[in-house]
């Protein structure tokens, strides 16, 4: 199914521009640093309590253009580890858990945040598929905007897993978050995006799925084909724009 991505945004350590994005693009290497996005649209208090993988999903999020009726997903593959691990080292030495913490340490807590500063009253979405999260939750727009739905915004976010699961990652990961605006009908200056995928031999990526994505989206190159395990993915840029 084509789609049409009217509007996009990313957030990663020094990386904030569209120019910013397209110079990494020509080297997509890895980020190691701690640096936090500003996400000044958030309020202080509730900005506070977020860490980094929640506060870049909202600074990119808080950027798009959407409208109450917009149906929102957001994708991560493993959600805020670094929240969670601390929660069960304090259930691990009997100590009281933070309700804060806790109703922060779940899959969907950035959005239900983003749901409720940007008064969004359509069907929102959690979503996460392991090594093909992005790709699964693009699929779920596509199904969304097929039954429908006018547009729908996609806002995938993640960090490299908490230290103590490190050793056990089966892939490096970027810590970004980046949001697409997708609508079913063309929109000056929209970008013409079709995915499909079909069964192979089995292979994997080098690096994540979101990672090798946000280094196509913002290079020049036409098409995007990364497999996970059997199945190969294929995004490609239509020349049809808007």
């Amino acid at each position: 199914m084509q789609v049409y991505v009217t509007h996009s945004r990313a957030w990663a350590p020094g990386l904030e521009s569209e120019g910013d994005w397209r110079q990494w693009a020509g080297h997509a290497s890895g980020i190691d640093s701690d640096e936090r996005p500003a996400t000044t649209a958030v309020p202080a208090m509730t900005r506070r309590r977020l860490t980094r993988w929640g506060r870049q999903a909202l600074e990119v999020a808080m950027a798009m253009p959407t409208e109450a009726q917009t149906p929102v997903i957001f994708s991560s593959r493993h959600g805020d580890t670094a929240r969670t691990y601390k929660l069960l080292q304090d259930l691990a030495n009997r100590e009281p858990l933070s309700p804060n913490a806790f109703s922060l340490s779940v899959h969907n807590s950035a959005l239900g945040i983003y749901s409720i500063l940007a008064d969004i009253t359509a069907p929102t979405l959690a979503l996460a598929g392991g090594r093909e999260t992005l790709a699964q939750a693009w699929l779920e727009a596509q199904s969304w905007l097929a039954t429908g739905s006018d547009q729908v915004l996609l806002v995938h976010t993640d960090e490299p897993l908490a230290e103590f699961y490190a050793s056990d990652a089966d892939e490096p990961e970027l810590p970004a978050a980046i949001a697409l605006l997708l609508s079913r009908e063309p929109a000056p200056g929209a970008q013409a995006v079709r995915l499909e995928y079909r069964q192979g031999p089995e292979a994997w990526l080098q690096r994540s799925l979101g990672w090798e994505f946000m280094a196509w989206w913002y290079s020049d190159r036409p098409t995007l084909q990364v497999p996970t395990g059997r199945r190969l993915w294929c995004w490609r840029r239509e020349s049809e724009t808007a």
